[in-house]
């Protein structure tokens, strides 16, 4: 209580001392009279030169400062690049407040910005041209924070929980350090890895590379590429982190980082173990890897997956998972990797990378699925307890190089490879509401899936030496990858409707798929008077697919998987060729850019399997309209494209894995055609701190593939894909962000969204026809409050509604709504002690009893110590109500209601020390 009372004593003084305040305002001007937006001011106290407020000038060069400090003398600094800087001094006092300024004439300089102020004076932000600047001394954070925490504190910028970064309504693609990638550009890598006190300069610009690759040079619709400059001290030195911590329900985690840093040379390596379901790399930098981003976009079937839940995160590309875990289990982790860049010069750098992931995740899992046909209610009940084994290699590798100042040559290269071990035990029944118990029975099973993936990169940009707008871009992909699975089952099942009988079944389902994807494209931009550019893009790629599966049963000898079922086994083979053309026109005037074009899509496709006697083809011959519009942040685009459907939809082969729900595949699919409109719109107003981001779509799909289900009288669910017109979806989605500085070093951000949409497609059950309306309204309000960096209140609700109706009687309406709070609290107690304090609540509408709310409460406490604050002792206290064991989580899908329950993370309490490597800064 000795820390409390004061510390709330000087937030309630504070927030009174802001009526005790005064302002000053004025404009700002060039040399020739005109207004100079983006200039920066800054207000500093004239004793010591420490930071009080700073702005950004507007459109019109003004400016204001409110809540400033009277009877105090104060000093404007106003800088502008290839400008003098200006100084005044002024005192604000009780009988004059309020101050207009006369009108600022700033003077021209040949010398830099760097030249012209005083080291003391630099301003903590400075726009140069398109780059946004950032001083990293004016924020200041703690000894021991992560560049993330700095982040965190400059205008415009937002990290979420998951640590993902918007700028300016942005996303950031990466982060270089000293313009070099530093794991695979991940953002994550940078922020969570490398100390705040190492870093001079944040710099922000567009990233015009990605401009480039999309084609059209509009940097309005790419996200954000940040550059860290480290202090110079830093430049030659190591530093890095090691960590240990252990606890109750014997919890445990270690590891470690170090970064070495000379001159051209980059050199990473890092460590990890836990059993918390973390992941020890995050998804963005394993798809910056080797490529892993291009090669999987390319893929038939896209098999990545990257979530982050209640029960922890995880990441797995293409079946390899590097960690971590969402769902039911938990999940022992373990890994490593290293990373070396080399810049021999600025025009040329090489990287080398390799990560290993190793996931052992032991699952118990109680599954209620409630199927709806009228006033008939189907139950399947599964319980499963597994334990899975993952293992995962990714070796990535490439360079960049500029061989002149408008050409540039980039390659990647990478390879994973991953192998999947479990053996699940599986009970399963099924019950009717009117006729009783249907089934009961046991499945075990033993699965052993490898994959394996290669791919490359390598593209060509130039542009014309005296015209920008001129451009030829040679970019050409490989991908080569093989999955293999051997799923031994071994089950009994007891049916009892309509009459009694028992199933065995001892089997091998043998799975092979090899894949190839290759990709040559060349495009030209050639402008043709100020105004229009014609643009010409060329590609041509090639796809196979293949598909072996082999059904064993063992043989009346006991030979083990001996005899083929060849109703269940079958071969698939498909390729494809594909030409496309692409000519379009593009207008630019100021704020204005207007691009129409006519695509034209060859496509020759043949598909053998051994259920057919002759191939099938499927040809598409389209010209299709495409239209780009944006006047300043308004963005407006229509397409419309064909698209072939993935290789899984077609495998004319029975997979009975799952008794209870067997799938066959419909290799007769036709291709599906998609209409889509966008609108989106992004304001961000610097010198009144808000953002405002906009995005909506309309899409008309036909010949969209929906499954056939069907239900027989044992509960056993059959499905085949079909065709079928009328899908129709509308997405809205809108952020609000405001900032409002109070004072020095206090700001509150209010924040506000939602998301709408409404799906509306056939759905088939037993031969019964229906339009299935998904309505689902989900919003999100945020608050967050920083007290002059002793406290962090951040504060989210979001409120979710999801609709389902049917055309048919047949099927009842679903509804639910759910409720999420979450409200985490940091308070710098003293210099060396900090803590945390969070809780999440949960309400889902659809449950009964208890299980409707959850309140999950985590709470911390850090201490630092030894020199410079190098070393942290954290306690920390996980699910305190322990409440995880009441979790249930509900799916509602189709005209059917999915109840789970699992294992979660148990309650449990934990000490981590902490050590920070840091090598002194060399003179």
């Amino acid at each position: 209580m000795k820390k409390i009372i004061p510390l709330l004593l000087s937030f309630l003084c504070a927030v009174a001392s802001l009526a005790q305040t005064g302002s000053i305002q004025g404009k700002i001007v060039g040399s020739d009279q005109k207004p100079l937006a983006m200039a920066t001011l800054t207000v500093f106290l004239a004793k010591d030169t420490s930071i009080v407020s700073y702005r950004i000038s507007n459109e019109s060069g003004e400016f204001k400062f409110s809540n400033l400090p009277i009877n105090v003398p104060l000093r404007l600094l106003a800088t502008y690049v290839g400008n003098e800087a200006y100084r005044q001094s002024f005192t604000l006092t009780s009988q004059n407040p309020s101050v207009k300024l006369d009108v600022i004439k700033m003077q021209m300089t040949s010398k830099s910005l760097d030249e012209v102020i005083v080291t003391a004076e630099r301003p903590p932000i400075t726009v140069k041209n398109d780059t946004i600047e950032f001083n990293a001394n004016s924020f200041k954070t703690l000894p021991n924070a992560l560049v993330e925490d700095l982040l965190k504190k400059l205008p415009g910028v937002r990290v979420d929980a998951d640590g993902n970064i918007t700028m300016n309504g942005k996303p950031v693609n990466k982060i270089l350090v000293d313009g070099k990638s530093f794991f695979g550009d991940d953002p994550k890598m940078a922020t969570r890895n490398l100390p705040a006190n190492a870093i001079d300069k944040i710099q922000a610009v567009d990233d015009k590379e990605q401009a480039l690759l999309n084609g059209d040079n509009n940097t309005s619709n790419v996200g954000k590429v940040i550059n860290i400059t480290l202090k110079k001290g830093y430049k030659k030195s190591a530093f890095g982190k090691v960590y240990a911590g252990g606890g109750t329900q014997d919890v445990y985690e270690l590891g470690g980082i170090m970064n070495i840093f000379r001159d051209t040379l980059q050199v990473s390596v890092l460590g990890y173990s836990n059993n918390l379901n973390r992941p020890g790399f995050s998804y963005s930098e394993l798809m910056n890897n080797g490529g892993l981003r291009r090669s999987n976009s390319n893929r038939t079937s896209s098999s990545t997956r990257i979530n982050n839940g209640m029960n922890g995160s995880m990441v797995d590309i293409n079946g390899v998972n590097f960690g971590g875990n969402t769902n039911f289990g938990i999940a022992t982790s373990n890994g490593g990797g290293f990373n070396i860049n080399h810049a021999p010069s600025n025009k040329k750098s090489f990287y080398l990378q390799y990560y290993f992931g190793e996931v052992r995740n032991r699952i118990s899992t109680d599954r209620l699925a409630e199927l709806y046909n009228g006033d008939t209610i189907i139950s399947n009940h599964r319980q499963t307890n597994v334990l899975t084994k993952n293992y995962g290699h990714s070796v990535g590798g490439g360079f960049k190089i500029k061989t002149d100042s408008v050409t540039t040559l980039n390659f990647n290269a990478g390879y994973t490879a991953g192998l999947v071990r479990e053996a699940p035990n599986v009970l399963i029944s099924s019950e009717n509401n009117y006729l009783g118990s249907q089934s009961m029975g046991a499945i075990n099973q033993s699965n052993a899936t490898n994959n394996v993936n290669y791919n490359h990169t390598f593209y060509l940009l130039r542009t014309g030496k005296t015209n920008s707008k001129r451009l030829m871009s040679i970019v050409q992909s490989l991908n080569l990858g093989n999955n293999t699975s051997d799923n031994m089952t071994n089950s009994t099942l007891n049916y009892y409707y309509p009459s009694r009988y028992d199933s065995l079944q001892n089997q091998l389902r043998q799975v092979r798929v090899p894949q190839t994807f290759g990709s040559f494209s060349i495009s030209f931009y050639e402008p043709i008077h100020k105004y229009f550019t014609l643009r010409f893009t060329n590609r041509y790629s090639f796809t196979q697919v293949k598909n072996t599966t082999n059904l064993w049963y063992s043989s009346p000898l006991g030979d083990s998987y001996s005899v083929l079922n060849p109703l269940l086994s079958g071969t698939f083979e498909r390729q494809q060729h594909e030409v496309f053309f692409a000519q379009k026109l593009a207008f630019q005037y100021k704020k204005l850019t207007l691009i129409a074009g006519i695509d034209e899509t060859l496509l020759r496709s043949k598909l053998h399997t051994s259920a057919e006697t002759e191939g099938i083809e499927r040809n598409i011959q389209k010209l299709n309209p495409n239209l780009n519009i944006t006047f300043d942040n308004l963005t407006l685009t229509y397409n419309k494209s064909y698209n072939l459907p993935s290789y899984s939809y077609l495998l004319p082969v029975f997979d009975n894995s799952n008794p209870y729900y067997v799938a066959k595949g419909n290799p007769r699919l036709l291709p599906t055609s998609t209409a889509e409109w966008m609108l989106s719109y992004n304001y961000n107003n610097q010198t009144k701190n808000i953002n405002i981001w906009w995005y909506s779509s309309f899409q008309q799909r036909d010949n969209d593939i929906i499954q056939n289900i069907t239900i027989d009288k044992q509960g056993i669910q059959t499905s085949s894909p079909v065709n079928a017109d009328g899908t129709r979806n509308l997405y809205m989605n809108l952020n609000i962000n405001k900032d409002f500085k109070l004072g020095e070093k206090n700001k509150l951000t209010l924040s506000a969204g939602g998301y709408y949409s409404i799906n509306r497609s056939k759905m088939i059950f037993n031969a019964d026809t229906s339009w299935q309306t998904t309505n689902q309204l989900s919003n999100w309000y945020g608050i967050n409050f920083y007290y002059k960096d002793k406290i962090e209140w951040n504060n989210s609700y979001s409120p979710d509604f999801n609709f389902t109706s049917y055309s048919s009687p047949n099927f009842t309406g679903l509804k639910a709504t759910l409720h999420n709070f979450n409200t985490n609290l940091v308070i710098r107690w003293t210099k060396n002690l900090i803590l945390e304090n969070n809780v999440i609540y949960l309400y889902n509408s659809n449950l009964t009893g208890a299980n409707k709310t959850t309140v999950r409460w985590n709470a911390a406490i850090n201490y630092n110590f030894m020199k410079d604050q190098r070393a942290t002792i954290k306690l920390s206290a996980y699910d305190i109500l322990n409440q995880n064991s009441n979790i249930v989580r509900l799916i509602a899908s189709q005209n059917t209601l999915t109840y789970n329950r699992g294992n979660l993370l148990p309650r449990y309490f934990m000490m981590t020390l902490t050590y920070n490597i840091k090598q002194m800064p060399r003179k």
